[in-house]
């Protein structure tokens, strides 16, 4: 939690954490509902609407209709929604990239290790 409050900060841009992270979801998984997206992201289906509110207004998601329910709308992310999405990336990695350039040959190796075995825990299923 220390480190991602630290990347935050050192790479805090215009969109807040919640919003990268939700055009993040939606780049690599969506298009969603707005009922889909908020089940994703883990947040209400009004806290969702509102987000998406924003976000349209701001260009970086935009609707469609559902190809196999024409009642139903879809979100899917503009180009603009990705270039925000990489500038965020761009930013934290070289931050990343300089912290990571202070530590010594073994440190690094060891942070590799331990990279590899916190993935396996976190995708595992209990």
């Amino acid at each position: 939690m220390r480190m991602v409050r630290r990347l935050k900060r050192e790479t805090d841009g215009e969109h807040s954490v919640s919003v990268v992270a939700a055009l993040g979801s939606l780049n690599s998984r969506g298009p969603f509902t707005l009922s889909e997206w908020a089940e994703v992201e883990g947040v209400s289906r009004p806290s969702m609407t509102v987000m998406a509110g924003t976000l349209l207004s701001q260009d970086l998601i935009a609707k469609e209709p559902d190809p196999h329910d024409g009642r139903l709308v879809r979100v899917h992310i503009t180009n603009a929604g990705k270039r925000v999405l990489e500038q965020n990336r761009t930013r934290r990695n070289a931050y990343l990239a300089k912290r990571l350039g202070t530590l010594t040959s073994d440190e690094l190796r060891i942070l590799d290790e331990a990279a590899t075995i916190l993935l396996r825990l976190v995708e595992e299923r209990p």
